[in-house]
């Protein structure tokens, strides 16, 4: 089991600086609904799922067709070898045309690496803090916008504290985030949001965020310490769900 964390931390790194280079259950990191906070997936933690974005959840470029956005679909696969550290991969499916056919068809897939470190975790008296990126690469900083893709290009920086009254659970998250893209700039500045835990059943949370340009409801819960579900809606009209398949890699067992 000791050779275990070096090997399971060694090999993400290694994805990821190998790579030409979004919570977040989406990104396949851990965080809210669209914003991103400090808190962390636990020690040795792998996640692997799908989910459905509603156009309203994807950038204003590269999810076109048509001269229309549409809705889109994403998968991930993400690890937490330390506490401290995440990092996640992710594709989202993109509407093209099939040059033979002509069918409408999801087959091109736009794919990115996340990260997100925690260098203080909560106190007593003091926030989680973590800092984070979204589809990182060097490429994300040519000054032409239309050389390169990276839609979901971005970085942050969150603070997380909880608050427990009457076995219940309050958290609270500000975060302030920067996009890259200039079509992505509705989410930039400060961002926020609360969750709560209810004393009856730990494993779910309820939660309420802003994005920096509109409000999210929503839901997730842990069931048999193994499936993650999630589902929200965004301007009470936009709905977007997901669910995930948990596992330890440490073998260590939590309720949530």
């Amino acid at each position: 089991m000791k050779h275990l964390r070096p090997s399971l931390i060694l090999t993400s790194l290694l994805t990821l600086l190998s790579a030409v280079g979004h919570a977040q259950q989406y990104t396949g990191t851990s965080g809210f609904l669209h914003i991103p906070s400090a808190e962390m997936n636990h020690e040795g933690d792998a996640h692997i799922g799908a989910h459905f974005l509603n156009k309203a959840m994807t950038p204003d470029t590269g999810f076109i067709f048509g001269g229309e956005k549409y809705n889109t679909f994403d998968y991930y696969m993400s690890v937490t070898p330390y506490n401290w550290i995440e990092l996640s991969y992710t594709c989202t499916k993109r509407k093209i045309t099939r040059p033979m056919t002509g069918d409408i068809v999801y087959g091109a897939k736009d794919r990115y690496f996340s990260v997100k470190i925690r260098p203080l975790q909560e106190g007593r008296y003091h926030p989680s803090i973590a800092i984070g990126c979204n589809d990182l690469g060097t490429t994300a900083f040519k000054k032409n916008q239309t050389a390169v893709q990276l839609y979901f290009t971005n970085f942050y920086v969150a603070a997380t504290k909880h608050f427990s009254f009457g076995g219940n659970e309050l958290g609270v998250n500000v975060a302030y985030r920067h996009y890259f893209r200039d079509y992505n700039d509705k989410w930039n500045g400060i961002v926020g949001g609360l969750s709560f835990r209810p004393a009856f059943f730990p494993q779910a949370r309820a939660i309420v965020e802003y994005t920096g340009n509109e409000f999210l409801f929503g839901a997730d819960a842990l069931l048999w310490q193994h499936l993650l579900l999630q589902a929200s809606v965004k301007d009470f009209k936009y709905v977007n769900f997901g669910l995930c398949l948990k596992l330890n890699m440490l073998g260590k067992k939590y309720t949530y």
